[in-house]
């Protein structure tokens, strides 16, 4: 069975496209939330989440990956029958380990907030939160599914309804409701996130069942011991990954506004300087992976068919478009928020804060969105452990950081900020040095990196030049951005299209190989 070249980025356009629009979505409700509940608000919202998130990530990380790797595997083995037995199986696990998991918290809810993340507004938000660990593992567990056989259009289409529904909800209650003070908000908000994942599941639960009647195939007759097996094996590695990410970013989360009351500032002021940078500079930062993110998810059970087929020519082609993809997208998001992330974040929060703190953090993005990506190679070479040890290495030279310097009256939230740098530059080094290392793949300098680099700069410096003249010329605020930016992507694509690296689709015999 041959792979189909155009596939991996037909289904990374399809996601991608989901996930801009997604992410739009959500960045103008991100603005919205930040103008409504400010620096201070903004702070105790984020703090709800650490316990919430090192819980989700047990249960939406590892499974749902390995579900869609097996479905992978069965699907390009001809075992179709199998798929079915696999997508209930993993569904039981979840379920099972969501019921423990969200039992276990809400046991343990008085002593987590007020011990830990000591914040006694953020009990009630949790108490209604939870139930979305089973709720978001068992939609993450039918998206594996679709990913599996590369019907990516059904999980892009269940984002973008539980946004539209999520939102919907929480505009509509917070009118109705007229919530006073930080903690009635943020009941509110939570109460969203779970009619928005439940419609969510609803959704991908009826898509499921008209798909797999029209699945037929052989059945494997392995039991079902050696299916949760198969299922553990292959879970439990991206789970570690996932939950070392998941647990290092709550601890920051934790640490941040307590090592700044530590420099010297009150709670107040820590509490809405962590607002500032988790709830309205960290969205900026991760504007690349509306792409990279659909990217990652595609590409694993790529990658695991073309192991299991011993295909190694096109496992190379598929990690060399990976990278190229991804440093297209990185270098243009570091041009753009490198040259204009001071207005930026006056226009959209009121804050000029927000380009303070953007800056510095905005010359690690191409590192970020990279590792990212690497991760999700290893993870489809059969990599994890690999995958794991780096983003805890990586882990460790932030918490470190974090714990260190933000305590450091001169450094403070700069603390954090170099510590989010280092490790992004360090877990991307170890990755890519693991992947050349396993795959033999070829360095293509050019295509990977000093291409996009130069329209980079390109688009940073005509971006910033027609900003400079708009606002001189007395235009609005907003139009002098819009105009930059326009001009910034347009160069930046017609630099990128004269030296040849725009991302192109082309079939080589005799491997249907792709070439960007």
């Amino acid at each position: 069975m041959k792979i189909n070249p155009r596939s991996m980025l037909y289904g990374t356009f399809i996601l991608a496209g989901a996930n801009v629009l997604v992410r739009i979505i959500g960045f103008v409700y991100q603005i919205m939330l930040s103008r409504l509940l400010g620096p201070e608000g903004m702070g105790v919202y984020q703090l709800i989440f650490p316990p919430y998130t090192i819980a989700l990530a047990l249960t939406t990380s590892g499974i749902p990956v390995a579900a869609s790797r097996l479905v992978a595997s069965s699907n390009a083995t001809g075992h179709r029958g199998e798929i079915k037995r696999v997508i209930s199986t993993a569904l039981s696990i979840v379920m099972g380990l969501g019921t423990i998991l969200s039992a276990l918290i809400l046991i343990n809810l008085d002593w987590i907030t007020h011990t830990i993340l000591k914040d006694p507004r953020t009990a009630i938000p949790l108490f209604i939160l939870f139930p979305c660990i089973i709720i978001t593992g068992m939609g993450a567990t039918l998206k594996g599914y679709f990913y599996g056989i590369k019907h990516t259009h059904q999980p892009a289409l269940a984002e973008i309804l539980e946004q539209l529904v999520r939102i919907t909800t929480v505009i509509f209650m917070l009118l109705w409701l007229n919530p006073q003070g930080y903690e009635e908000s943020a009941i509110v908000i939570v109460f969203g996130i779970v009619i928005g994942e439940l419609a969510s599941l609803l959704y991908l639960h009826t898509r499921y069942y008209h798909s797999i009647k029209a699945l037929n195939g052989d059945t494997k007759t392995s039991s079902v011991f050696s299916l949760i097996k198969s299922i553990i094996a292959i879970a439990v590695p991206i789970t570690s990954t996932r939950f070392i990410i998941t647990s290092i970013n709550s601890i920051n989360t934790i640490l941040i506004p307590q090592r700044l009351i530590a420099s010297g500032m009150t709670n107040s002021q820590a509490v809405s300087l962590f607002g500032i940078i988790s709830g309205m500079v960290m969205p900026l930062l991760f504007i690349p992976f509306a792409i990279t993110n659909a990217l990652s998810t595609v590409i694993i059970p790529h990658l695991s068919e073309e192991m299991a087929l011993g295909d190694w020519q096109a496992i190379r082609n598929n990690i060399s478009h990976a990278i190229q993809l991804t440093s297209v997208v990185a270098f243009a998001a570091t041009a753009l928020l490198l040259s204009l992330g001071q207005p930026i974040g006056i226009a959209l929060y009121g804050q000029s804060q927000v380009g303070q703190l953007l800056t510095p953090l905005t010359l690690s993005v191409v590192f970020l969105a990279l590792q990212h990506t690497l991760s999700a190679v290893l993870n489809g070479l059969d990599r994890q452990k690999r995958s794991t040890l780096n983003l805890f290495i990586g882990g460790v030279i932030q918490v470190c950081c974090t714990y260190f310097l933000v305590s450091h009256p001169a450094l403070r939230i700069y603390g954090f900020i170099v510590g989010f740098n280092l490790r992004n530059i360090a877990v991307f080094m170890l990755n890519f040095s693991a992947i050349k290392k396993f795959t033999e793949i070829q360095m293509r300098w050019a295509d990977w990196f000093l291409k996009s680099g130069f329209a980079a700069l390109v688009m940073a410096s005509l971006g910033q030049c027609v900003f400079n003249l708009s606002a001189h010329a007395g235009f609005p605020l907003i139009v002098s951005l819009a105009l930059a930016t326009v001009t910034g992507v347009a160069f930046f694509l017609i630099s990128l299209y004269s030296v040849n690296g725009i991302p192109s689709i082309k079939n080589k015999a005799p491997h249907s190989t792709v070439r960007l």
